[in-house]
């Protein structure tokens, strides 16, 4: 509807300005044609006077011009001068009624059927998201335990040694010492060091003992160790060593148990 009404306005305004244009230049015309002596206004310099009026004011002065000097012409230009000012005030008068139905065209919102009133839709499944990979986990994430330097990384019995790295728990921490590779027929292959704490999660220490228990401890109800006092093997051994606890297990680093023998006194350390 308000499509139509700008198409009908459009043309409308496209005829009024011809309509306009080929009266002012019918009153020029007129005008350059015109005799001196038919002027009844303005004297001996009346045409030029009345050419730059109709020039400069445009349709104004047209009009000025046709009341003043074209009208007193002969009865068919008066007849021909109306009728181009009939059709002047009808023009004006489409358009005044175009405008005022522009302005009062409404949208009408007929109500939406009741039997077609669309159905709930069901909320879509939504796919969780992961995290980014180097995103930092929740302070209540399980950190395994990692080993990342063992100091020192020899000694014999006796010998204290600092483990550092990260996911230690506060107690609970097993030191392990594999005494046989874990393809060997033997019954116990690791051996550890037991309830080891662990201040800041960051750093364990033990003492390098003689014996080496055979099972881990890592909180909960106590357990029965079917055997204890394994013990590292004769001479010098490199033994990889990690950690246990609650958290997991860790990596391996080596360690190399010293054992030297005093000849003097027959004593192995």
């Amino acid at each position: 509807m308000i499509g139509f009404v700008g198409i009908g306005i459009g043309a409308v305004l496209i005829i009024a300005a011809a309509v306009l244009f080929v009266f002012w230049l019918w009153m020029l015309i007129d005008c350059l044609k015109r005799p001196d002596d038919k002027f009844a206004v303005g004297g001996s310099n009346a045409k030029l006077i009345w050419i730059l009026v109709i020039i400069f004011t445009g349709l104004i002065g047209a009009l000025i011009y046709y009341f003043l000097i074209k009208r007193t012409d002969s009865h068919q230009d008066r007849l021909i001068g109306i009728a181009l000012l009939a059709s002047v005030v009808i023009i004006i008068i489409l358009i005044a009624s175009l405008f005022t139905v522009n302005t009062k065209t409404t949208v009408s919102i007929e109500p939406y059927p009741s039997s077609k009133l669309p159905q709930s839709t069901p909320t879509p499944e939504v796919t969780p998201i992961s995290p980014p990979v180097n995103q930092t986990p929740p302070s209540n994430a399980i950190t395994p335990p990692a080993i990342m330097t063992i100091q020192p990384d020899a000694g014999t019995i006796g010998t204290k040694v600092v483990i550092t790295g990260t996911g230690f728990t506060a107690k609970d921490n097993n030191v392990a010492f594999r005494l046989e590779p874990e393809d060997s027929p033997e019954t116990f292959k690791v051996g550890y060091i037991n309830n080891i704490i662990s201040r800041d999660g960051k750093t364990i220490e033990f003492i390098v003992p003689k014996l080496l228990g055979a099972c881990a401890y890592v909180g909960g109800p106590p357990i029965v160790c079917d055997a204890i006092g394994l013990t590292f093997k004769p001479g010098t051994q490199t033994y990889p060593v990690f950690v246990v606890n609650q958290n997991g297990t860790s990596n391996s680093v080596n360690f190399i148990v010293l054992r030297l023998k005093l000849q003097q006194y027959g004593v192995i350390l």
